[in-house]
């Protein structure tokens, strides 16, 4: 999903193959996939985009596939989401035109509910007010997350994205900043609505199940993981289409191209895409490819 970085406070053949077999059976499940065709070797490692800082080190597996990776995939540029001018983008998609306000466009049950949360978050209403519906959800997401202590410089695929520039390994992104955007700003004024109201729903429930959430992704627990992200999209069946189905069937063509390469590649995305039916893991499946969760 799109998150900016820093300035916010909104992932592979072993060199030597037989350590990749010689470490599976010592280790527990991780949130991490290996997909094989022929001789050819593709990863695919579920983030989360938020952390905490006690969420590392990673499980000294993961680290030896990304060691051994030449090249690594990521949902986006996270480098273009950082610059100022991606920056000021954002934020101008974001902001309502003058003389309109949050207030204005949404009904009164959704801002009521708005004002209660804003409320529990001890935060002025008129900080929101000039929001667009789309961006205040995803500014209360990241200000409920980092109230517990998840922080998007801690997530997996900015902590590997920076090692991966360090190390000078080859970065494809999947989708553009810019069509990440659109994903939100293009809605119409309901389906912002909706995705407001989805994401107030979601925040009740944050104090309880974002532990819980990470348990599942550490231990590689996927059926937990999709019954809570199935959860989080009751009753918005329009929103998991556009914003993980369609995505996962975009994504299946780029994947397959890498698996055709010699370079072992670790692809690092949102973890709800790789999880349940119609997830990239389930798709690559059912295209004949031997997929196995390590």
């Amino acid at each position: 999903m799109i998150q900016t970085r820093r300035s916010h406070s909104l992932i592979f053949f072993f060199s030597l193959f037989c350590l990749l077999f010689s470490t599976v059976n010592c280790q527990a499940k991780n949130t991490l996939w290996q997909v094989r065709s022929g001789e050819h070797t593709l990863y695919l490692l579920g983030s989360l985009h938020v952390l905490k800082k006690n969420s590392y080190p990673l499980d000294p597996f993961i680290e030896k596939v990304y060691q051994a990776s030449d090249t690594l995939i990521f949902e986006t540029d996270l480098d273009e989401m950082d610059t100022p001018a991606m920056q000021q983008k954002i934020l101008s998609y974001g902001r309502l035109p003058t003389g309109r306000t949050l207030a204005q466009q949404l009904s009164p049950a959704t801002l009521e509910r708005l004002k209660a949360k804003v409320a529990d978050l001890q935060l002025p209403l008129a900080h929101f007010m000039q929001m667009k519906p789309w961006f205040c959800a995803l500014t209360l997401t990241v200000l409920e997350f980092e109230k517990l202590g998840f922080l998007p410089e801690y997530g997996l695929d900015e902590y590997f994205y920076a090692m991966a520039r360090k190390d000078k390994k080859t970065i494809i992104p999947l989708e553009s900043v810019e069509f990440q955007l659109s994903l939100f700003f293009s809605q119409s004024n309901k389906e912002q609505e909706d995705f407001l109201n989805q994401t107030l729903t979601d925040l009740t429930l944050t104090d309880d199940l974002a532990d819980e959430l990470e348990k599942a992704w550490k231990t590689g627990d996927d059926k937990k993981l999709h019954g809570l992200i199935a959860r989080s999209f009751t009753g918005y069946p329009e929103q998991y289409e556009r914003l993980v189905l369609q995505r996962n069937r975009n994504w299946i063509p780029i994947l397959e191209k890498k698996l055709k390469s010699n370079d072992l590649t670790l692809a690092i995305v949102g973890t709800g895409h790789l999880v349940g039916p119609g997830s990239v893991v389930d798709l690559l499946r059912k295209k004949g490819y031997k997929v196995v969760q390590r």
